[in-house]
């Protein structure tokens, strides 16, 4: 029967895996959680997404006791998956020890991502968590992509990004070529050294994770929000990266003067007005008619518009209605 036919989505982070399962009509059932999911080429990736992606499904499968023939279309949201790579094949594999869906689709997780956050429509997605990345797809199904060159050679606007210039503006202060700011403090207390000459001894100790700069950006902002003025310029500088990431999908898809919505998604985006407000500045200033907004619904709403899309279900007006009157608030 029609309604024992159900999606599953998976959304795939570096935190945790997050799953939700819902009847086709859009009704959502149940959520599950993973652990961590990451690159299937780095050390140990493989079995690390295994994990991860078997711990979201049985946590679903358990929390609304659905017999898993039923799941008709899974569809994965992936930052390990990009284009080209080996993952359909990996994620096939590892779905196979639990389920047999007739339609299985893997996409890189910012396609899921616009998917969630547009509510299936086009338009431009702008990630900034650690790293950071825009992606853009038009009604006719062009799409492009900028950023998201990963820590070393870009992810401006990122948690990262912050996180760095966090330091530089504090190590600055400290010698004296620039002037006192509040980060020296927030650097020093957040990587437990009494002088900020000491950083070395930490970033470059082996073993140091990148995610530790990363966690300073909160700090940044609380500082910016406290009237720290390099704190303020380095939230500035970054909601002006974010607007050339959108600016540069833009450019690639859309004609100059077409309206286009540009998508806010991702833990940086909690620093508010400070970051924000020149994100919009610049985007009014090069393309009036973007428009940003918060997103929809989360990724692995996107995936279920995916795993919809690909068994032939229509993602209409009632189809969103029913996802948003189930969505799980937690």
């Amino acid at each position: 029967m029609e309604q024992d036919q159900l999606l599953l989505a998976i959304d795939g982070g570096q935190t945790s895996t997050k799953a939700l399962l819902a009847r086709i009509n859009g009704t959502i059932l149940g959520s599950g959680l993973g652990g961590p999911s990451d690159h299937f080429h780095i050390e140990g990736g493989v079995e690390k997404n295994r994990r991860a992606i078997v711990g979201a499904i049985d946590s679903v499968l358990a929390a609304t006791g659905v017999a898993p023939d039923q799941i008709v279309a899974i569809a994965f949201g992936l930052t390990g998956a990009p284009a080209g790579s080996r993952a359909y094949e990996l994620v096939k594999e590892i779905v196979g020890e639990r389920l047999t869906p007739g339609q299985i689709t893997v996409v890189p997780d910012m396609v899921s991502n616009l998917a969630g956050a547009s509510g299936g429509e086009a338009g431009v997605v702008l990630i900034a968590g650690g790293g950071s990345i825009g992606y853009g797809i038009t009604t006719d199904g062009a799409t492009a992509v900028a950023g998201g060159y990963g820590y070393l050679l870009g992810d401006e606007g990122s948690a990262f990004d912050i996180g760095l210039r966090a330091i530089s503006a504090a190590t600055r202060a400290a010698d004296l070529r620039a002037e006192p700011t509040a980060l020296q403090a927030v650097v020093k207390e957040h990587f437990e050294i009494e002088r900020e000459r000491d950083l070395p001894w930490v970033v470059y100790r082996a073993g140091f994770s990148r995610e530790r700069i990363s966690l300073l950006a909160p700090k940044v902002a609380t500082a910016a929000q406290a009237g720290d003025i390099a704190a303020i310029d380095i939230l500035r500088t970054a909601g002006e990266e974010l607007a050339l990431t959108a600016l540069g999908v833009m450019r690639q898809l859309f004609a100059p003067g077409t309206p286009v919505a540009v998508y806010l998604t991702g833990g940086v985006f909690k620093a508010g007005d400070l970051l924000v407000d020149p994100l919009r500045t610049r985007l009014q200033k090069d393309w009036p008619e973007a428009e940003p907004r918060m997103p929809r619904f989360p990724p692995a709403v996107g995936g279920l518009i995916l795993a919809a899309r690909s068994v032939g279900i229509p993602v209409d007006a009632p189809w969103l209605d029913r996802i948003t009157a189930t969505l799980p608030t937690t």
